[in-house]
């Protein structure tokens, strides 16, 4: 037998562990658990009833030649809506051909933060972080209404926004690195999609370009004529794109405001920015015991991380094998119980903001005492990270949370954090590799059954969703109707409705295009939904009235809780749908009741109607 030499041994141990650290193999990795995750939550990702419907229904009205904003409404700008009515008009309409392009974005979103994360904090970190990021936000059901994940989204705004943002870290990341015009207009570009995407989005984009020239400034120098320029006609050409658009459909003043609606929206009404449901989302319904949450929860944090720290400098101590083992398997195991047992992981979004912050303020403190240092890039792109991590949690600053909306507005606080307590944390607590590897087992320890815990719960609320709903590309699974009948009354609904003949129209009260969806039948109004702030200020009677000059064929009423927007039961007043109930009942015929009383929110039932010729006006010639 052939002796292998010592040499050459340790030439394939090298090879092995560049192989093992290499970025295809560890895409391949994550790509390995991403798919775990997507097979074990499988066409079970959406509510039946809540948000999504609306971005199936959008799509679907606007690629048959709807226009957004006049025929149908959206609380966000024209990207998203306009990108999956293309992809309806190429493909058809399908729930799951709007997933498939979904998981693409997914998969470039995880690229493009993998990469960023191991420049930033190296090859480990970066595999670490990217798998809490799939693992914990990136198809998690940790809330009652699942729509707050990256296959089914509540808003694709959040999706494309998300990728959007990486990509400008990248783009400013190049800039800083190599401050030439060329990177201008792409940067204003990226900040321009954002523009017509969301609010949050776009104030992301704006913290972390003004970061930038920042972090420009203090290294380069100031910012030329010239690169402003391009920035600046990068920053309107989506807004311009949009608003020749709109000028085709609609008056100029019009046409500019449907451009601009992701954020003219916010800055000239409190139509959706007053919502009691915003205020308690922002966590300013109870400001003061908030913050006081949140900062118990941040320093509860710092003080874990900081026994961790500890351990794992006297594991590190630790001279020979013997010792390394008689210690640090006690120590290890120790913090993964109290890990498992004592944390409690659904809540862990209260200390995030604060631990990014004073992640934040500690590399802003340490550039301005050493404004000259060697891994100048490095620094920068940590802080772009930091600051879009931060700039996302704005929206949930008080009432900061993994679950709902935490899968994009916290998603990238968690990765941070792991990412730092991974690749940072060691380093600058410990010298050595031994020791530094000791810290990162410690903190593996600390994050590892916080994953597996987080893991468990979603599983678990993914087993009860074993109803089908819909058909072909458009089936999913809801709750079992032991569980909740919403799924039940949505599919026997739809199943009904579908059977009707080709165009005719449909309301549902208070809320449910799913059902419009489904039905293949459009709604005779623009708003989505029709409670809280769209019949709020005298905004139901308008709808009246455009109903009295476009009557459905159908009316649907069915179970919506609304208790969170102040209705107990859906038509008691006024401005929560007493006149839209009204004028219903008044000139529609009952064609099947399903369940108990749908405006009672503690019974679950759904009501068919249908138009009573007797009691309405017959429709002009080719009125729909």
């Amino acid at each position: 037998m052939r002796e292998v030499k010592p040499g050459a041994k340790a030439d394939v141990r090298t090879a092995l562990l560049r192989f093992w650290s290499s970025i295809p193999c560890h895409l391949l990795a994550l790509a390995c658990v991403a798919s775990y995750y997507v097979a074990t939550s499988w066409r079970r990702w959406n509510d039946p009833l809540i948000d999504f419907g609306r971005e199936l229904y959008l799509p679907w009205r606007i690629a048959g030649g709807a226009v957004l904003y006049r025929d149908v409404d959206d609380y966000y700008g024209p990207l998203s809506q306009y990108v999956n009515a293309g992809l309806f008009a190429l493909f058809g309409p399908g729930l799951m051909r709007l997933v498939v392009a979904n998981l693409l974005v997914f998969a470039a979103i995880v690229t493009t933060l993998y990469l960023l994360l191991r420049r930033a904090w190296g090859a480990g970190a970066a595999l670490v972080a990217s798998t809490v990021f799939i693992a914990v936000f990136g198809f998690s059901h940790f809330f009652e209404v699942n729509n707050h994940n990256y296959a089914t989204p509540y808003a694709h705004e959040t999706t494309h926004g998300m990728l959007i943002l990486l990509l400008l870290v990248a783009v400013l990341m190049r800039w800083l690195a190599k401050p030439v015009n060329k990177w201008c207009p792409l940067a204003g570009f990226l900040f321009g999609l954002t523009a017509v995407l969301k609010p949050e989005i776009m104030l992301a984009a704006g913290l972390l370009t003004a970061t930038a020239a920042v972090l420009h400034r203090r290294g380069a120098g100031r910012l030329t004529i010239a690169g402003l320029g391009a920035w600046a006609i990068g920053a309107v050409l989506p807004t311009l794109v949009f608003a020749g658009y709109f000028l085709r459909h609609l008056p100029v003043m019009e046409a500019w405001a449907a451009a601009c609606h992701a954020w003219l929206t916010v800055v000239s009404t409190t139509r959706y920015t007053g919502v009691v449901s915003n205020i308690h989302f922002l966590g300013f319904d109870a400001p003061w015991s908030h913050l006081i949450q949140h900062i118990a929860a941040t320093g509860i944090a710092v003080g874990v991380i900081a026994v961790v720290v500890v351990l794992g400098r006297i594991l590190g101590r630790q001279q020979d094998g013997k010792s390394r083992a008689i210690f640090g398997i006690p120590m290890l195991l120790a913090i993964l119980c109290a890990s498992w047992s004592c944390v409690v992981w659904i809540e862990i979004g209260r200390c995030l903001l604060g631990l990014v912050s004073l992640y934040l303020a500690w590399h802003v403190v340490t550039i301005q005492r050493n404004p000259v240092s060697a891994g100048r890039d490095v620094v920068n792109l940590r802080l772009l990270l930091a600051v879009l991590a931060m700039a996302l949690m704005l929206r949930m600053m008080l009432n900061g949370r993994i679950y709902q909306f935490g899968y994009y507005q916290a998603a990238l606080a968690g990765t941070v954090v792991s990412a730092v307590l991974v690749g940072e944390v060691p380093a600058l607590t410990a010298s050595g590799r031994w020791r530094r590897s000791a810290m990162a087992a410690g903190v593996l320890a600390l994050l590892l059954p916080g994953v597996a815990v987080l893991t468990v719960e979603s599983q678990l609320a993914y087993r009860r969703r074993t109803y089908a709903v819909g058909e072909g590309v458009d089936q999913f699974f809801a709750f079992s109707p032991q569980f909740d009948r919403t799924g039940e009354l949505v599919q026997t609904v739809a199943e009904q409705l579908r059977h009707q003949p080709a165009g005719q129209t449909l309301l549902v009260l208070p809320e449910g295009e799913m059902l419009n969806y489904l039905a293949r039948m459009p709604s005779p109004l623009a708003p989505f939904f029709y409670f809280s702030e769209a019949t709020e200020g005298g905004r139901e009677q308008r709808l009246l009235e455009t109903l009295k000059q476009r009557p459905p064929d159908w009316v649907v009423i069915i179970s919506r809780d609304l208790r969170a927007r102040g209705i107990k039961r859906y038509g008691e007043r006024p401005g929560a749908g007493q006149l839209l109930v009204q004028w219903v009942t008044t000139n529609y015929r009952v064609d099947r009741a399903i369940g108990g009383d749908p405006l009672d929110f503690r019974q679950s039932g759904a009501i068919i109607l249908q138009q009573d010729r007797l009691k309405l006006p017959d429709k002009p010639s080719g009125q729909r």
